[in-house]
């Protein structure tokens, strides 16, 4: 088996380049290849050309950075049934990784121990998603985070927190038409639109708490338009995904669970791909039912008494 670590060294302020060693240590006696990112882009070319030259060997790529690089790397893996998708998490919010409990994806033995499982992608604006995309105000707080996690001794969620703050005074929601499925279209001024493969975003907000990464469905979450005052009184409920459960939130929220999606808004705004934004008018989504493997760190079994 060939190994290969993909590491961003802009992720989580460089974190990825500290577990050289360990890398270097833990694999010792493997095929092991270490590759550093150089701009946007180069992870999902590299995988995609050592995918194409090693078609006949068994691959594993091991993504270190955050959700963006497990999305680049994991558009590099379509359609290479002979490759898997390792993670390990050194970004900023890490939320895919909080799809699996009981797994430790910084143990490089447990990594190098796992098993692989089919895992569903989503297709994007025209680009490869792993965990969750969205729209509104949690993708503005996104786009503002880079001014704050810069600050020194500022972790992500801090950084993700002090955007929020400052995101919540400036003009909120978005004309929309939402299209979901063959249902009838949801015209809305919405306060966020999210679809999910995964459960998490944000350094732990449940936007899609029924998500489930192997279901073949996306998870679409639409919150309307709502008073600040609102907001603060249901955020915290909204974080802990009780959006789905909660009498008061569940009159507010439509959550559906769906194939596609798309939406089209009156102007530009700031879409979020995995924690990566950018900005367009129109919003389009799809699911790509187990469309690579991904690697589950090894996980000893617990026997209670």
């Amino acid at each position: 088996m060939r190994h290969y670590f993909i590491l961003n060294p802009a992720a989580g302020k460089g974190a990825a380049l500290q577990l050289v060693p360990k890398i270097r240590e833990t694999f010792r006696g493997e095929d092991l290849i270490i590759h550093r990112t150089t701009a946007p882009g180069d992870a999902a070319e590299y995988v995609r050309e050592e995918c194409r030259l090693h078609r006949g060997e068994e691959l594993r790529f091991y993504a270190c950075g955050g959700d963006g690089t497990a999305s680049e790397a994991a558009g590099g893996l379509l359609g290479a049934e002979n490759a898997a998708l390792g993670v390990v998490p050194c970004g900023s919010g890490n939320d895919l990784v909080k799809n699996f409990p009981g797994r430790d994806f910084l143990d490089l033995a447990a990594q190098r121990a796992g098993e692989t499982v089919p895992m569903d992608l989503m297709e994007f604006c025209g680009k490869t998603a792993v965990n969750l995309c969205n729209c509104g105000l949690d993708a503005d707080v996104a786009h503002n985070m880079p001014r704050f996690r810069r600050l020194p001794g500022v972790s992500g969620s801090m950084a993700y927190q002090l955007s929020i703050l400052y995101t919540f005074f400036r003009p909120l929601g978005k004309a929309a038409e939402v299209l979901l499925d063959d249902e009838p279209p949801i015209r809305a001024e919405a306060l966020l639109l999210l679809c999910g493969n995964g459960r998490y975003y944000g350094g732990g907000y449940q936007g899609a708490p029924l998500a489930q990464l192997d279901d073949g469905l996306l998870d679409v979450c639409l919150v309307p338009r709502l008073g600040r005052l609102k907001i603060l009184s249901i955020i915290g409920k909204y974080q802990r995904g009780l959006h789905v459960s909660d009498p008061e939130l569940r009159g507010l929220v439509t959550y559906r669970k769906v194939r596609r999606l798309e939406a089209r808004f009156a102007g530009p705004v700031t879409m979020c791909l995995d924690g990566e934004t950018f900005r367009g008018d129109r919003m389009t989504a799809r699911v790509l039912p187990a469309a690579i493997r991904l690697v589950l760190p090894f996980a000893a079994p617990s026997f209670r008494s």
